[in-house]
């Protein structure tokens, strides 16, 4: 086994990965194990499959039928027509994948009892046994974001925040977790903007801006980055302490740390949002900054500046 899988640094003192593996469980039930890290790449592969079957055979093809009565006329215009299509149906998938993702995992948690009580995350750690559907959707959302980091860097159309989206994937690969899947309404927003539906693309916008705030400006840092700041550390050991570097086991810390790190992101994706919605109040354009490779979009919300500083001069 290699030197970092070594207990001292993953599991609480007088705890080996014997005590994991002989433990018993209820039916129904099971421990992870780290041979279960190949689940979440076989399913990263499968999810991977999914997105092109979808894009290229279901949508794309749907989106080219139900405007066959309009063709654009131009050759610029069909070329227009492809790029916006190619997005519409990279949105149309991680939509999909997001409403469904999200109605098994909030159904799957609702009877667990660290739902209701976060501290329940740490008490008798490491000895947790897994619900078998729950250990799936780990693998399947583990999954998932490995065919993310795959599309971001190798399929999708570049994007501004390139960085900070891919940083952002690999944290919730390596925590394993993901609280609510916030990208499914900035996914449905981009497709209401890309076909133009203003009032929808605003109502979205608002609800996004709302949802935001209340979990990720709100309860996750006062809920749960207060639980795994102050009380997870006496939980998982008795004389644990997050600032003794030198103190065993460390990966508890490392988790520590990847959770600050995602609070970081989200309070610099909160910043993108506000912005937007400045400038939706100030010069009427929902826009997503997000998405500087959009040249309409960045056209668009220029042309609504110069005119109001024209009304101003």
């Amino acid at each position: 086994m290699f030197w970092w899988w070594d207990a001292l640094y993953w599991l609480p003192r007088g705890v080996g990965w014997s005590d994991m593996n002989n433990k018993t469980t209820e039916p129904g039930y099971m421990y992870p194990h780290y041979s279960h890290l190949w689940m979440t790449v076989i399913t990263g592969i499968s999810l991977i499959i999914y997105r092109f079957v979808f894009e290229n055979y279901i949508f794309i093809p749907l989106a080219y039928f139900l405007s066959r009565k309009n063709p654009p006329e131009t050759r610029q215009g069909v070329l227009d027509r492809e790029k916006k299509y190619t997005r519409m149906a990279e949105c149309a998938m991680r939509s999909l994948y997001y409403t469904v993702s999200f109605c098994c995992g909030l159904y799957l948690v609702s009877n667990e009892s660290h739902f209701y009580d976060i501290t329940e995350c740490w008490r008798k750690w490491p000895f947790h046994p897994i619900p078998t559907a729950i250990a799936w959707y780990y693998w399947i959302q583990g999954g998932f974001y490995i065919s993310l980091v795959f599309g971001i860097i190798f399929l999708d159309a570049k994007r501004s925040d390139f960085w900070q989206m891919l940083i952002h994937h690999f944290i919730t690969l390596a925590l394993g977790w993901n609280l609510l899947d916030h990208e499914y309404d900035t996914d449905l927003g981009k497709i209401l903007r890309y076909e133009q539906l203003d009032t929808a693309l605003a109502i979205c916008f608002g609800s996004v801006l709302i949802v935001w705030v209340a979990t990720r400006l709100v309860y996750y840092p006062f809920w749960i980055i207060r639980s795994v700041w102050f009380d997870a550390p006496a939980l998982i050991q008795d004389d644990y302490e997050w600032l003794n570097l030198a103190q065993q086991p460390q990966a508890p810390r490392f988790i520590m740390f990847l959770l600050t790190a995602l609070l970081v992101l989200h309070i610099f994706w909160a910043y993108i949002l506000f912005k937007i919605a400045y400038d939706t109040v100030k010069y009427g354009v929902v826009d997503d900054v997000r998405e500087d490779f959009d040249e309409n979009s960045a056209v668009n919300r220029e042309k609504a500046k110069a005119e109001e500083k024209n009304k101003d001069d």
